[in-house]
């Protein structure tokens, strides 16, 4: 495979691989798709939470704020 990077890019590779972060392009490369991947994961993840709370909302499965602060400061000081 063969790719083409812009200036800027190429550059910012570069750069990362001659101060000692990375030992080559392909290996800053991988990082970079790794990262991008593991992003896409989260943004699934956090789409999946979101729409599992609202639906709980429409049919009624929640807390008032008051008890949830209260379990929140319990569990901070149980960590304490």
């Amino acid at each position: 495979m063969s790719i083409t990077l812009t200036p800027e890019d190429q550059q910012k590779v570069e750069e990362l691989v001659s101060s000692g972060r990375f030992l080559s392009v392909a290996e800053a490369l991988h990082a970079g798709l790794e990262a991008l991947h593991e992003d896409t994961d989260w943004h699934s993840y956090a789409t999946d939470r979101i729409s599992a709370g609202l639906e709980d909302i429409q049919v009624g499965r929640t807390l008032p704020v008051e008890e949830v602060m209260d379990m929140l400061r319990s569990a901070r000081l149980q960590k304490a």
